[in-house]
């Protein structure tokens, strides 16, 4: 009876075991920003980057190591050109390049809607710590001139 019991035991701590294994390396549900909220396909100057903002916890404020993409309405638009992370604040800020989203055709035949804008992909900060995440926001695409849909 104790050996039964204590297999019972050790497979149930098996078990937790994996399932926290499983919740820990899943791909983290995030809250994200995306500035500006609205895109203008004619916009012209020397704007900044099209930036997503990551509420997510790391523990180096360099990363190094990124691999994200920007997706309108399951379309995948952009992929990040630089990655760094605010300590204080616990954001992770993504840059896009705004010159090559503005002249993504796919971004372009979106003009005079709003879209759901996702985030996902992996970052690793300069202590080694990796996360996976995805997280949604909605954007506001403007084509002045263009006849709404």
């Amino acid at each position: 009876m104790f050996r039964t019991m204590s297999s019972r035991v050790l497979l149930a701590g098996v078990l937790l075991v994996a399932v926290v294994m499983a919740v820990c390396l899943a791909e983290e549900i995030v809250n994200v920003s995306i500035n500006p909220y609205k895109i203008v396909l004619n916009a012209q100057g020397a704007a900044d980057d099209v930036q997503a903002n990551v509420s997510i916890g790391l523990s180096s404020a360099r990363i190094p190591v990124f691999d994200v993409e920007l997706w309108f309405d399951d379309e995948l638009v952009a992929e990040a050109v630089s990655a760094r992370y605010c300590l204080i604040d616990h954001i992770l800020i993504i840059g896009f390049d705004r010159e090559k989203l503005l002249a993504n055709p796919d971004v372009i035949a979106m003009g005079n809607s709003i879209v759901e804008a996702t985030v996902a992909g992996t970052v690793t900060d300069n202590n080694g710590l990796t996360k996976e995440f995805s997280g949604s926001d909605m954007v506001e695409i403007v084509a002045p001139g263009k006849n709404g849909k």
